[in-house]
């Protein structure tokens, strides 16, 4: 669902933000289209999230901006989109109570500047480093559950054209649901659903991107290095729009998501092993279904996204070796 236009808190903001004196409360009530009683409240609720607007007789003027915040009031039209916790257990776990009450083909994101108990794939931790990008993306969709992996394929080249267009750098997705720099890991998209038979109730994808600081683990890199300011909001708004095309390709069971991934992936055509095994295998890229084509000894055999990993954290990535 997408406003008619934004709310008064986003306009206030925006018009404070602009703004090189105070502004009084009649200028704001009538750009905004409220009564005076409305604008304060806008402010007081925006003072209360941590915007520093200082009131006085001749008006209100932003002192000490919030503006990396991802508060759904600074995604303008599509505020009603997002929700926002300052700090909360996991974004997957509150999207799950988001998730029962989508409607059918609509799009809800989950944010949070602090999670505690951040989850990453199988029985991972995500650690959510001071300035990264933590969401989780709820979809109403019914699709089988043999295709639910298009969904993470979707939102890892989704991701990933983003921060390329953004940061300037060769970003990589690796399999099963990875966002890679030349120099490490840097991001994860864990998938979460519900089923009935064998059609999916809904589909919510965690997105974690490490965006200007390293986690204390070996192996990870982050995306904005040096002085390059990047707004988080910034960032996922693109997510966003690119994500809702590449759902589309991935609902229309259209060979081009494959292709696009099996682009993006560096590891298409190296060797590896497989974990408790002496074979050497060829990694051909993924499927329409998400599921890694290798190769051994002539013979082809296909891994489901749920079987391993195709490379060991800290390795670079022309030593693929598992």
């Amino acid at each position: 669902m997408v406003n008619k236009k934004p709310s008064t808190k986003s306009q206030i903001l925006q018009i404070l933000r602009t703004a090189s004196s105070p502004i009084n409360g009649d200028t704001l009530a009538n750009e905004t289209g409220v009564s005076r009683v409305a604008v304060w409240k806008a402010v007081q609720s925006l003072q209360l999230s941590g915007y520093k607007i200082d009131s006085a007789r001749n008006g209100y003027q932003l002192s000490e901006d919030l503006a990396d915040s991802l508060y759904p009031w600074e995604f303008g039209m599509i505020e009603s989109s997002f929700s926002h916790f300052a700090e909360t257990d996991s974004t997957m776990i509150q999207g799950r109570i988001a998730a029962e009450e989508c409607k059918n083909g609509e799009l809800k994101v989950i944010t949070a500047d602090i999670q505690n108990k951040g989850q990453g794939h199988a029985d991972h931790k995500w650690t959510t480093t001071r300035g990264s990008l933590a969401c989780t993306i709820v979809s109403k969709e019914s699709i089988s559950l043999a295709e639910s992996h298009r969904f993470v394929m979707a939102c890892q080249i989704a991701t990933a054209k983003a921060l390329q267009e953004t940061s300037g750098r060769k970003i990589f997705v690796r399999w099963p649901n990875d966002i890679w720099t030349e120099k490490g890991k840097a991001g994860g998209i864990l998938d979460d659903l519900s089923s009935t038979g064998s059609f999916t109730n809904w589909i919510n994808l965690g997105l974690g991107l490490n965006l200007s600081v390293k986690p204390k683990l070996s192996g990870t890199d982050f995306i904005f290095d040096g002085d390059k300011k990047v707004l988080r909001k910034d960032i996922l708004k693109k997510i966003i729009e690119n994500l809702k095309a590449e759902i589309k390709s991935a609902k229309e069971f259209t060979s081009d998501l494959e292709k696009q991934w099996n682009l993006f992936c560096p590891d298409v055509g190296k060797s590896f092993k497989v974990k408790d095994s002496e074979k050497t295998y060829l990694f051909k890229g993924i499927n329409s279904y998400g599921w890694a084509v290798t190769e051994c000894n002539g013979q082809e055999k296909s891994f489901p996204p749920c079987t391993i990993n195709f490379i060991k954290s800290g390795e670079k990535l022309n030593e693929l070796k598992i």
